[in-house]
């Protein structure tokens, strides 16, 4: 009977360390089961080939270096042009020189300056510095300082001839325009006054028939006498013409509208 219970106790004992055992395996993690195996380093191939060096072809180097594309700061080979060649030199020249200190130290202001010199003679020759600064306009108006007399004691006929007998034509227009101020005060059209200026007397005329011809004439006057515009022989007789007409129209007018002095 004791033989029979230690037999089954030793029984229990074994089947209790196999179910320890197995309870054991079942626990270790998956991840741990299902690892990959470590992948070995890459051989690295001993190449001891030989190096071919290859060189572009002698027409395809060419067209590579004569390719706009490819230039990065070089300059292009000359045209063969002789025109062209010249142009591109003068431009390369004048390249040069912007590029330069000297350009951007002195020359620069120097180049300005004459700019803006030359824009204001264009602009005073053609009576735009008058528009602008009215108060100058007027100050530089008719030169009646140096008209001696009173444009009513003045023979008009006498000196217009004589100064076409020098070929003075400048003076002549400007007596011509005196004596349309003459005509157009006896007919009572403006009122002469010698500190007005040309301007003034075009306003005058406002509102009436007479004020586009006369402000024709004295752009005419203005070009001529202000501007120093050389007038030749079939000019002047154009313009001597449009101030008989415009004579002959001023006084022939009805009558006079009433102006201030």
């Amino acid at each position: 009977m004791k033989k029979r219970i230690d037999t089954g106790f030793a029984f229990h004992r074994v089947c209790f360390v196999l179910g320890l055992l197995w309870l054991v395996a079942t626990w270790v993690p998956v991840s741990r089961a299902q690892s990959p195996p470590a992948k070995a380093a890459p051989a690295v191939s001993d190449d001891r080939t030989p190096i071919r060096v290859r060189y572009p072809e002698t027409e395809h180097l060419h067209d590579l270096q004569t390719d706009h594309d490819y230039q990065y700061g070089r300059d292009a080979p000359p045209p063969e042009n002789p025109v062209a060649r010249f142009f591109s030199w003068l431009f390369g020249k004048l390249g040069q020189f912007l590029r330069s200190k000297a350009y951007e130290n002195v020359w620069q202001y120097v180049i300005l300056a004459a700019v803006a010199g030359f824009a204001i003679y264009l602009l005073a020759r053609a009576e735009v510095l008058g528009f602008l600064f009215p108060k100058k306009a007027q100050a530089t108006g008719m030169d009646y300082e140096n008209l001696a007399e009173d444009i009513q004691e003045i023979d008009f006929n006498a000196a217009i001839d004589e100064a076409i007998a020098v070929r003075n034509f400048r003076l002549t227009v400007r007596l011509l325009y005196l004596q349309t101020l003459k005509q157009l005060t006896n007919a009572g059209h403006i009122g002469y006054k010698p500190d007005k200026t040309n301007r003034q007397y075009v306003q005058e005329l406002a509102n009436t028939a007479l004020q586009a011809d006369f402000e024709k004439l004295t752009r005419w006057f203005e070009f001529v006498w202000y501007g120093d515009f050389p007038v030749d022989d079939s000019q002047f007789t154009t313009i001597r013409n449009e101030f008989r007409q415009f004579g002959v129209s001023a006084e022939s007018m009805g009558k006079p509208h009433s102006y201030s002095n």
